[in-house]
C-alpha cells in the first residue's frame, strides 16, 4: 500500500510511542522531536535519546532539531508567569510546531501533526490553531488529530505528567502548579502487570526496564525503580 509521508512533531518518548503505534498502518512516519522548552541541557538529552529508540523499535526516521533553549526564552518573553493553556502556551507551541513546518518544507514533506494532544492538560483546539498558523507559514499542511480523544489514552494509561522544570525561569511556577493539580485529583496507575503488557505490545519493555532514564520509566509504569521486581 502507497502511505502517505506525515512527519510527526515528538515532545516525549512514550508519547510517541502510542502515536507511532496507531498511524503507522496509515502513514509512512517521520519522527521530528523539536524541543527547545526543554531544560537543563542534560534532561533534553535524556528525553532525545529515548525518543531515538523509539524510533528505531519501530523501524521509523528520525530528526532533531538543533538545541537552542534562548529561542523558547526569547519568544515567551513576558508571559512567563501566564497559566497553562494561555500565552504562553501559544508562543511555545508556534514555535516548535513552526520549526516542524520548516523542516517538513526543506524536506519536502507535504504534511505533519504533534504527538502533544495525548496530554489532558493541552488545548486541542489551540494545537490545531498554532498547527495551521505554522503550515501555511511553510505551504504545507497540518493533520489534526486529537489521540486523547478518540482513543481515551489518558483515561485508559493514566500517563504521569512531567514534573521537572522545562525552564529554570519557570521552576517555581511550575512546582506550585504541579502541587495544586496533584491536591485537586490524586491520580492512579493501571495494575503494574498491565502496564508492562501494554509496553510490550509496542516492543518497548526492554528499554523501558533497562533504566534509559529515571524520567521515561516513571512516566509510563509510574513507579520507582527501586520498587519494581
Amino acid at each position: 500500500m502507497n502511505k502517505p509521508p506525515l512527519v510527526l512533531h515528538i515532545c516525549c518518548a512514550p508519547d510517541e510511542a502510542w502515536v507511532v503505534n496507531t498511524l503507522e498502518k496509515h502513514y509512512n512516519l517521520f519522527c521530528f522531536f523539536c524541543n527547545p522548552n526543554i531544560s537543563p541541557q542534560k534532561e533534553y538529552q535524556f528525553r532525545l535519546q529515548e525518543a531515538q529508540t523509539v524510533a528505531n523499535r519501530f523501524n521509523v526516521p528520525f530528526f532533531s532539531d538543533p538545541y537552542q533553549p534562548d529561542s523558547w526564552e526569547k519568544a515567551i518573553e513576558g508571559f512567563e508567569n501566564t497559566p497553562e493553556g494561555g500565552e504562553r502556551c501559544k508562543r511555545c507551541f508556534l514555535l516548535r510546531l513552526g520549526r516542524t513546518a520548516e523542516f517538513c518544507r526543506k524536506m519536502n514533506l507535504p504534511s505533519f501533526t504533534t504527538v502533544m494532544s495525548i496530554s489532558p492538560h493541552k488545548k486541542i483546539s489551540l494545537l490545531n490553531e498554532t498547527g495551521k498558523i505554522a503550515a501555511s507559514n511553510y505551504d504545507v499542511n497540518y493533520e489534526c488529530f486529537d489521540f486523547k480523544k478518540k482513543e481515551r489514552i489518558s483515561a485508559k494509561y493514566h500517563f504521569k505528567q512531567k514534573t521537572r522544570p522545562l525552564s529554570t525561569g519557570l521552576l517555581r511556577m511550575q512546582t506550585q502548579y504541579g502541587r495544586k493539580r496533584s491536591a485537586k485529583k490524586k491520580t492512579t496507575g493501571e495494575p503494574l502487570e498491565k502496564i508492562r503488557s501494554w509496553l510490550k505490545h509496542f516492543a518497548l519493555e526492554s528499554a523501558c526496564l533497562s533504566g534509559v532514564s529515571d524520567y521515561f520509566y516513571q512516566k509510563v509504569i509510574m513507579v520507582p525503580k527501586t520498587e519494581a521486581p
